[in-house]
């Protein structure tokens, strides 16, 4: 009897066995790299990844300061006078931006774009530290409060306001991404985008797809500080460690504190944000990262964020984490 069992239960799985593979696209986009992952029988590699390349041109085409033509550098060189209608892809990611502004008391806030460029850290100018004066009249013109939108059209309230959504596009991408492909049906897969990631289902061998939070380093891919597995969920990290600014024996971080107009320098190297939107992980990433790790874990226990923080100390790195993480 025992041995029927066990023969049942062995045939009962064999039958089951998933017998999808994992198939896997790669790119560049938006400064970085992308890397969709799809579980299925079978699938038409040249069509979904046309989809893919097709998607995120055009999310470029909202959102990239580097881009002429894009719709946020059109927005940055209209004139205040007049409304600039949006389309509802940039309305869609304002309006959270503003959540995320109104609710991070300024720490987030789209319209740092003048202080990224004064430090080099945009399409405009060179790394370099600028002088106060320069500082003081780059941050009037910061504010997310300068914009106004009503329906369909936006006003800026300042001609020199410059928007910047470099520290939550690549998560809008990753979500947009996923809803091209669950418009054909897949339920499994895993994207990616410059370390923005979301994560459906679970691959074949019936697993969690399983995420890495890199341990501080220059380079990628070094080491991982801690594994997460991710269940029909979004992960997204800020940090300060890679993308840097060094002048003479000091480094800058290129995450710029809206308030006072400079880099970060607190001791906080990395947060991650667990959320089920990527677009909005990246952003509060960016907003506790900018906050510091006391202020940032307070909010984020006040406000029920996922987040896992990375702390520098004299031993290495100290984890701390939100209740809800």
């Amino acid at each position: 009897m025992k041995t029927l069992s066990f023969i049942l239960i062995t045939l009962t799985f064999l039958s089951c066995r998933d017998d999808r593979q994992i198939y896997n696209f790669r790119g560049k986009t938006m400064g970085t790299y992308y890397s969709v992952k799809i579980v299925a029988s079978d699938l038409d590699e040249q069509k979904i990844e046309a989809q893919i390349e097709t998607l995120l041109k055009e999310v470029n085409l909202v959102f990239s300061t580097y881009l002429e033509g894009s719709e946020v550098s059109k927005i940055n060189k209209h004139p205040s006078s007049t409304p600039l209608e949006i389309t509802p892809v940039m309305k869609e990611l304002l309006n959270l931006s503003e959540d995320i502004y109104l609710k991070s008391s300024g720490y987030f806030d789209p319209t740092v774009g003048p202080l990224v460029n004064l430090w080099g850290f945009g399409p405009n100018g060179k790394q370099k530290i600028p002088t106060e004066k320069n500082l003081e009249a780059k941050k009037k013109n910061v504010g997310f409060e300068k914009i106004f939108i009503q329906g369909n059209l936006l006003t800026k309230r300042d001609k020199d306001i410059y928007l910047d959504f470099s520290s939550i596009a690549k998560g809008q991408g990753v979500d947009d991404l996923s809803l091209v492909l669950e418009s054909y049906g897949y339920k499994d897969y895993l994207i990616e985008i410059g370390g923005e990631v979301r994560a459906r289902g679970k691959k074949p061998n019936g697993f969690f797809w399983a995420i890495g939070v890199e341990k501080p380093a220059q380079k990628l891919g070094q080491t991982i500080q801690k594994v997460i597995n991710l269940e029909n969920k979004s992960i997204a990290t800020s940090g300060s460690y890679r993308n840097y600014l060094k002048y003479g024996d000091k480094v800058f971080s290129h995450t710029i504190d809206p308030k006072t107009g400079k880099p970060v320098t607190h001791k906080l190297v990395s947060v991650s944000v667990i959320d089920g939107s990527c677009a909005r992980a990246d952003g509060w990433a960016t907003a506790l990262m900018s906050m510091g790790p006391q202020k940032g874990l307070k909010l984020a226990n006040e406000l029920g964020l996922s987040a896992y923080f990375l702390v520098k100390d004299e031993q290495g790195f100290k984890e701390l984490s939100s209740k809800k993480f």
